[in-house]
């Protein structure tokens, strides 16, 4: 059963009176530490709590410190320490270390703290061991390797648009074991973040989506079963045991290797100045991108009800038509770049027009590209002569008009969503917004240099989406102290005074 749950208010008049004694002892600890106690004492866990009690029996031997546990792992990030073993050893016999998290009685041990997570985490742990101890077909590195900046493509055709055609019939299942902890990143951060304004546009709401690898800690090779060795084999295939049943073969394009691990899937508030991750996601290496976003998009719609997503903005790897259409339904208005592989299906016969080139742009019989002139009502794409634009007289092969306003044509959207984005690519506007993509790396930088939680050698998925979970909790903890100017060790010593 959960202890009783420690409101925020009671936390942070404890922390005070604790940090004051503290002061007298070792001050200059203490303003070393300045930032990361100013970090805790502005997490408010008390949304937490309708979250956290259902994970609990009625009965039985009482949980305590839970709260403190969550602190505890959000300072291990922060003072980087990279075990949780080492450092539930070093709060322990730390009374500083052991006041700020607000541990009440005895430190918990590192058991404690492997055991709070394994409940945070939706999946049946005992299946999770039995797939350890169970012997696996040995699958080696590929050998193949794909062009610069090129990624896996889907394994089978067809997925995006099933998933499609669930989610806009509200049927799409999505068993999420790390549920728990994208609630803790919503109901104790996020929200939070979003009612001080450092999200973005409250009312048009620009969400940016990507993946990134992350490499598990364990060998690739596994371990033998077999009695190859003794018979002198030293590079059988046998089938041997994994010490990290959830990673798998994925190709890294930044790196342009291949990789052990899985994908990290992220969407982060493109217009936040602080480039804050709203939503994370664990999947397998070798899933697609486009897979992940459209379970991503139904998942943060249900995450934060309140909040008006306007823009999607992503890469290539989201480039097809399915998404489009997912889009139009929740309607968001994409800002994605062309996918080269993807085949426009637009066939639209129009005596002003050669053909469209890669962005979209119609091409007039002369050869030239016609210049995008705005949105006209109802949702019609206007473009005009590019002679005409620049105030020059046209050549006589491309004089197709005897108005000095030019040739105008007129297309819609809908004859093809991929090639006609409501924004065309062309468009100043498009270039703006889609810079803000960028983000979705930079907070990716956040989580894997600056917290570095590859560090940790983790061999399960569920370690690897904590981690990732209490990095985002820290780079909205980091924004919040920057945003208001918060100190602790200077409010404590103004009370003092």
């Amino acid at each position: 059963m959960l202890r009783d749950w420690t409101l925020h208010s009671d936390y942070q008049k404890r922390l005070r009176l604790k940090m004051l004694l503290h002061c007298e002892t070792q001050r200059s600890r203490l303003v070393a530490l300045d930032k990361s106690i100013s970090k805790l004492y502005l997490l408010n866990l008390d949304n937490l709590l309708p979250v956290i009690k259902p994970l609990y029996p009625d009965l039985g031997r009482p949980a305590k410190n839970q709260q403190a546990i969550i602190r505890s792992l959000v300072l291990m990030l922060d003072q980087q320490e990279y075990s949780i073993t080492k450092w539930a050893h070093k709060v322990a016999s730390d009374p500083l270390l052991f006041d700020i998290c607000g541990f009440e009685g005895s430190a918990p041990a590192p058991a404690s703290y492997y055991d709070f997570l394994v409940r945070l985490w939706m999946a049946d742990r005992k299946l999770h061991l039995k797939r350890k101890l169970k012997v696996k077909r040995f699958t080696s590195k590929p050998k193949s390797r794909l062009k610069a900046g090129e990624k896996l493509p889907p394994k089978r055709s067809g997925t995006v648009k099933k998933l499609v055609d669930k989610a806009i019939r509200s049927k799409l299942r999505n068993f999420c074991p790390e549920a728990i902890l994208q609630k803790l990143i919503a109901r104790c951060v996020v929200d939070t973040s979003h009612q001080m304004g450092i999200l973005g546009n409250k009312d048009d709401f620009s969400v940016a989506f990507d993946g990134s690898p992350f490499y598990s800690g364990a060998n690739h090779y596994g371990v033998k079963v077999c009695d190859c060795r003794s018979k002198g084999i030293y590079n059988c295939q046998c089938p041997r045991r994994f010490s990290d049943p959830d990673a798998k073969w994925g190709w890294d394009s930044y790196r342009e290797q291949w990789f052990f691990g899985n994908t990290l899937f992220n969407v982060t508030a493109s217009d936040s100045p602080y480039d804050l991750p709203i939503y994370i996601k664990m999947v397998q290496a070798s899933r697609h991108d486009s897979i992940s976003a459209v379970f991503a998009l139904d998942d943060i719609r249900r995450l934060y009800p309140n909040m008006r997503f306007k823009n999607f903005i992503a890469d290539g790897a989201m480039d097809n038509y399915p998404i489009y259409e997912l889009l139009k339904h929740y309607g968001m208005i994409p800002f994605i770049s062309l996918d080269s592989r993807t085949k426009a299906k637009f066939h639209y016969p129009h005596p002003d027009i050669l053909c469209f080139d890669d962005h979209g742009r119609p091409i007039c019989h002369g050869g030239i590209p016609l210049v995008y002139w705005g949105l006209c009502e109802p949702y019609r794409l206007k473009y005009r002569c590019w002679f005409a634009v620049q105030g020059l007289e046209p050549p006589k092969e491309c004089k197709c008009s005897d108005s000095k306003y030019g040739n105008t044509v007129y297309i819609k959207p809908d004859f093809d969503p991929r090639l006609f984005t409501p924004v065309p690519r062309d468009s100043e506007a498009f270039k703006v917004k889609f810079k803000t993509r960028t983000s979705v790396e930079r907070s990716y930088k956040r989580m894997f240099e600056d917290y570095a939680i590859e560090e940790y050698d983790s061999r399960s998925a569920m370690m690897r989406t904590a981690l990732a979970a209490f990095a985002v909790v820290n780079i909205h903890l980091d924004a919040w102290v920057k945003h208001i100017g918060f100190s602790f060790v200077g409010s404590l010593e103004q009370q003092a005074v």
